[in-house]
């Protein structure tokens, strides 16, 4: 039997279809009878728990385009939401994930903001106002939040939920710093609107040097006035140094990305001195956007016309882990490095015809393997270690890979342009819908900076009376 708290949720968004019709109405029942099938045995039960039993070292979440949606839990009577990255409550010591009797319900808190009252998201990431049918649908948390408590630690120190008052309040007089390429811009700006969904005057925050938000600076840093903290993003899809080919270099040679020295843009503290920074790279680490657009790999002064773009890959990885280690003090700064963002092109690729427009839903089935992506995930493994076994003491790895492939239905796709939908030969399967899929990258990443800085206000705390106790 299907139990109540199902009925009243498959009655609240079946009435939709009725009223809106067509694909959005469709995608609706759709959704509920998935979470109906989830749940089928019991509605008090932990969504999709099966898989998070399957893969007990991932975390698995939701998140992606919705209206006042996503699916509650209620423990022993508390309303919890397993809707975002890093929600829920470790086993404690260093066990698996204990499945949970849940009663499913509905949470109007999500989304946490939206994009027509952001004035900080470039127009493309604009899904819902550029014309796409199902972005007002209620979202479903489809996939569980599987958080073994090694994932993060003991993460009932703090309350999972993401709060942007407590946060802009633990920023003030700091800085927070997104280093990579686009996929981290998207999350850049995702953190921006999370933020200012708490700040009722939104002219008081602003790019201090004037820039418009644009796809094509080399920086941008937005100064929440009222609060004295900034929030910067600095494009580096290699993380590492771009530059001309040295002298006698071959012709075929355009460029070179130096393996062994970190971007120009980490100097002057601009990165060192970060209280919060945050690094992704790997969409740009391939063949296309390397070695076949003549950029090759230098290391020194030399050109390595053999290294392979794998190896080139791990090269930059322990750059950027020796500099790390040399450079910064992870005692004050907290440093996040957030795994590959799996792209959605099916029957093709980006410039081959691949497409995501029909995708209106998770992908529900089991998963299997991280294999398919790799070349993107090894050389950080190898390097920077792991979420539970990190490589580099005070470096947290955000490993959002596994619940970001189940979210095929989250992409800009055609809706990519305010005038709207575009060719669909010229959609977009990488970058992600805001709000969605990447708001639950930054719940996980408020997860892990309020843990950090729970046990540093303890550590102060503790120092303090010890201080009096020996005065």
């Amino acid at each position: 039997m299907v139990g109540e708290p199902a009925k009243r949720l498959a009655r609240r968004v079946m009435r939709r279809p009725l009223e809106k019709g067509g694909v959005a109405g469709l995608a609706a029942a759709a959704a509920v009878a998935l979470v109906l099938l989830v749940c089928a045995a019991s509605l008090r039960c932990s969504v999709a728990v099966d898989y998070a039993l399957a893969a007990p070292r991932k975390l698995w979440s939701g998140g992606g385009l919705h209206r006042g949606g996503g699916l509650a839990v209620r423990e022993g009577g508390a309303r919890r939401r397993c809707t975002g990255g890093g929600r829920g409550r470790g086993t404690g010591g260093g066990g698996g994930v204990r499945p949970v009797r849940r009663e499913v319900g509905l949470d109007d808190s999500y989304p946490l903001y939206e994009s027509r009252d952001c004035p900080f998201l470039d127009p493309g990431f604009r899904c819902s106002e550029n014309g796409r049918p199902d972005a007002s649908l209620l979202q479903m948390a489809l996939a569980a939040v599987a958080l073994r408590s090694r994932e993060i630690g003991q993460v009932h120190l703090v309350d999972l939920r993401f709060d942007a008052k407590i946060m802009l309040k633990k920023l003030r007089n700091r800085r927070v710093v997104f280093v990579g390429d686009s996929i981290g811009r998207n999350q850049w700006e995702s953190l921006l609107c999370m933020l200012s969904s708490a700040v009722p005057d939104k002219s008081s925050i602003y790019e201090i040097n004037g820039s418009p938000i644009t796809k094509h600076m080399g920086f941008l840093i937005f100064k929440f006035r009222d609060y004295n903290c900034t929030v910067e993003y600095y494009r580096s899809p290699f993380i590492v140094l771009q530059g001309r080919a040295p002298a006698g270099a071959p012709k075929v040679v355009k460029y070179t990305i130096r393996v062994d020295a970190m971007d120009w843009m980490s100097g002057r503290g601009r990165w060192r001195d970060a209280d919060i920074l945050i690094f992704n790279t790997g969409h740009w680490w391939n063949y296309e956007k390397t070695i076949r657009g003549g950029a090759y790999f230098q290391e020194g002064n030399k050109v390595k016309m053999e290294m392979t773009v794998h190896d080139a890959y791990q090269r930059s990885i322990q750059t950027l882990f020796n500099w790390l280690h040399k450079e910064v003090n992870t005692s004050k700064t907290h440093v996040m490095f957030r795994t590959y963002a799996p792209v959605h092109f099916r029957g093709g690729d980006w410039k081959s015809g691949g497409s995501c427009h029909l995708e209106t839903l998770p992908d529900a089935t089991p998963f299997k393997s991280l294999e398919e992506w790799a070349d993107q995930l090894q050389p950080v493994h190898n390097i920077l270690g792991s979420s539970i076994r990190p490589k580099l003491p005070g470096l947290a790895i955000l490993n959002v890979t596994q619940m970001t492939a189940q979210r095929k239905d989250g992409h800009l796709s055609v809706y990519i342009s305010p005038s709207g939908p575009v060719p669909r030969n010229k959609q977009d399967c990488s970058h992600w819908c805001l709000p969605g899929v990447p708001d639950t990258w930054n719940e996980l990443l408020y997860a892990v900076f309020m843990k950090k800085q729970t046990m540093m206000d303890q550590n102060v705390a503790l120092a303090g009376s010890r201080t009096l106790n020996t005065g």
